[in-house]
């Protein structure tokens, strides 16, 4: 079970690291992916400013993601460390 959840993990991190790459940084790198794809370059400049407050979200996104799994990971690590291990010396 363990296993799987980690390669299921890891192919998870390596489509969003790829897509991370894939995505443009700025809007003229947006509306040329948009002229790419076959939207007129007004059409393409009107909808790349979108482009702040889509970008904003996905740092909003992001920084809530993370505080999450830091949270679960903290979780994770107080109940293995309140079970007793094998080299724990009892009283």
């Amino acid at each position: 079970m363990r296993a799987e959840r980690a390669v299921v993990g890891s192919w998870t991190v390596s489509a969003l690291g790829l897509l991370g790459v894939l995505v443009p940084k700025c809007p003229l790198c947006f509306a040329a992916y948009l002229c790419l794809f076959g939207v007129s370059a007004s059409t393409a400049r009107a909808i790349a400013v979108l482009g702040r407050p889509l970008a904003l979200g996905l740092v909003a996104c992001s920084v809530i993601a993370t505080a999450w799994f830091v949270a679960q990971r903290a979780r994770s690590r107080k109940v293995s460390s309140a079970r007793p291990s094998c080299c724990s010396q009892h009283s």
